[in-house]
């Protein structure tokens, strides 16, 4: 992936997810915000309605100002909390609009002098905004009853002054803004962050599929140049016969061969890539599948003077593929045979132990140093810096071996032999 196509996808991932994150906070900063404040309103318009629903209250009232006026008899006490002085009023409105209140009013009658009685939501809650004598805007969350049964008091209306709770609700705002401004940068902090994040396994998968072409292409061209090469020598004896370049066609033929053999398995990485690959597990015994697959090896280990040892366990039925399970065993037995001069040793061993079923394969030979084990399983590693044919390998058969065993949930891992040679350990979960 070209610097300039990672940038782009980049930007890309920073954008959706700066944007993503905005919106999150954006949202939960309003939906905190109307939370707060109708919770707080909610609080002021409770007391307005209990104190409407409060007969007592409001006959109190208008007892107090009769007395005032010096029409009414001495008062009891009252059983409901007065109204506060500062944040709750009571005003008595005459049908033509005036304050009959204003002498208990005192002071704050001048807050009321603009105030206009409205008999459009009787008994309803609603909010009010007057000015009082320093031309201050006030806001109230007012309540207004009809008064039935009275000469002078047509309209009885309640109000509690909202202004510290508004100045509140301001408050809350500007620090709620400065917290989403605050979220603003660390979103941004984060959206680069995890852009980079994001980059990462795309950028290995790319560097991962760069490389498996590089080498694709570089273990295609030796045996397409073998052939070519072989194939130019024909014309240039034009008049020889098959007998006399036998051996010119059998080099060629066994170069195709390899050739097939490499194709199949780069097809098989590719697929187990993509996903498009799936076992058609079967039930098996174990025992019998094994010895199929592994007297032929014994046979060819004695034809090369290398000893051979099958140490297999009680028999079980397991669920397995057997094609990707016997395509395993040829690999790690080629490796074995492969890695193992005559006169030295090979080992099978097999059991069902723990719930799992285990596979030792082992030899003598030449061993893997500790530091290479683990890239012995990535695609095109040769133990061998320059890549020399005499194995007959490629590099990709382990790495088929480690897709195989992962897909039966299993483990594979190198360990040495004693007292030289690897030892490959294959697990599999038993259910």
């Amino acid at each position: 992936m070209n610097k300039q196509l990672s940038k782009k996808q980049r930007y890309n991932y920073f954008l959706v997810n700066l944007l993503s994150f905005a919106s999150i906070f954006l949202l939960l900063g309003l939906i905190v915000f109307q939370l707060v404040q109708t919770s707080i309103y909610q609080t002021v318009d409770h007391d307005l309605q209990r104190l409407a629903d409060d007969q007592k209250f409001l006959q109190h009232q208008l007892m107090k100002t009769e007395r005032l006026q010096g029409n009414s008899p001495q008062l009891g006490k009252l059983e409901t909390p007065p109204p506060n002085n500062f944040q709750q009023q009571v005003i008595l409105w005459s049908k033509d609009g005036k304050i009959l209140n204003e002498a208990e009013l005192g002071s704050r009658f001048y807050d009321f002098q603009n105030l206009k009685l409205s008999t459009e939501n009787l008994r309803t809650i609603s909010s009010v905004q007057t000015k009082d004598s320093n031309n201050r805007s006030l806001q109230f969350r007012s309540i207004t009853l009809p008064v039935e049964n009275q000469d002078k008091v047509a309209y009885i209306q309640l109000l509690v002054n909202t202004d510290p709770i508004k100045g509140t609700v301001e408050r809350f705002k500007q620090i709620l803004i400065i917290c989403m401004v605050i979220f603003g940068l660390l979103s941004i902090a984060l959206s680069y962050f995890l852009s980079k994040w994001f980059m990462k396994p795309i950028l290995i998968s790319w560097k991962k599929q760069q490389e498996f072409v590089e080498n694709a292409s570089h273990e295609l061209r030796t045996p397409l140049t073998i052939i070519q090469a072989k194939l130019e020598k024909l014309f240039t004896k034009p008049n020889h016969t098959i007998l006399e370049e036998s051996e010119t066609i059998a080099l060629s033929l066994d170069e195709v061969q390899r050739l097939s053999h490499l194709t199949s398995d780069l097809l098989l990485l590719a697929r187990s890539d993509s996903n498009s690959l799936t076992l058609e597990k079967e039930s098996t015994k174990i025992n019998g599948f094994l010895n199929t697959v592994l007297l032929p090896y014994q046979e060819l280990a004695l034809a090369e003077d290398k000893e051979f040892i099958i140490d297999l366990g009680e028999d079980h039925q397991l669920f397995f593929d057997k094609k990707r399970i016997h395509q395993l065993m040829i690999i790690l037995l080629d490796n074995a045979l492969k890695y193992t001069a005559p006169g030295e040793k090979i080992t099978v061993f097999s059991s069902i132990k723990n719930n799992e079923w285990l596979i030792k394969i082992s030899d003598t030979g030449i061993g893997i140093v500790e530091d290479k084990k683990s890239a012995v399983f990535e695609r095109f590693y040769r133990g061998e810096e320059s890549r020399n044919r005499k194995t007959g390998g490629y590099g990709i058969g382990l790495a088929i071996a480690k897709w195989i065993v992962e897909e039966h949930r299993g483990k594979i891992e190198l360990t040495d032999n004693t007292p030289k040679g690897t030892t490959v350990i294959v697990r599999f979960p038993v259910k």
